[in-house]
């Protein structure tokens, strides 16, 4: 047994189930007619499942591969890559208001593909293409979400 994933997992469990209880008193509404604890409801839901999965993986390690200082493809874990990412996702939430959804969308979503070291320059800019492009259409479109109008117009 793995008890650091056993004992993180339990405890993502235990916020997850926390937080769906605590959205599920703000009221779900429809999926027509989300009410304020839909999302948070629903991303607990999946926290929980998730964290479930890690402990489980940890209790019965021979059924699941257990992780190690490196993959088979000699990937190392890089503490600099995790403090680029939240810088790169600390930097979306500044540069949203300043430049608009989809421009920032765009950008980090290519930043953030350009620290995997095994993603191409053409196949970044796909990715940011592709998904900046597919979460406009689900958030403007689709939830007629109304961003604010960015600053610089972009």
């Amino acid at each position: 047994m793995i008890y650091a994933d056993a004992v993180s997992g339990l405890l993502l469990a235990a916020v997850g189930i926390y937080t769906a209880l605590t959205a599920y008193g703000f009221g779900l509404g429809t999926l027509s007619q989300p009410a304020a604890g839909f999302f948070p409801f629903w991303a607990s839901v999946l926290m929980v499942g998730c964290s479930s999965v890690v402990v489980l993986r940890a209790i019965f390690p021979k059924y699941g591969t257990v992780a190690t200082a490196t993959d088979p493809d000699g990937f190392a874990p890089s503490w600099g890559r995790v403090a680029a990412c939240v810088a790169m996702l600390l930097g979306y939430a500044v540069a949203l208001p300043l430049v608009g959804f989809a421009a920032s969308t765009f950008l980090v979503m290519f930043a953030l593909s350009r620290l995997d070291a095994r993603t191409s320059w053409p196949a970044s800019l796909l990715i940011a293409v592709l998904g900046s492009a597919g979460f406009w259409l689900v958030f403007v479109r689709g939830l007629a979400v109304k961003f604010p109008t960015p600053a610089f117009g972009l």
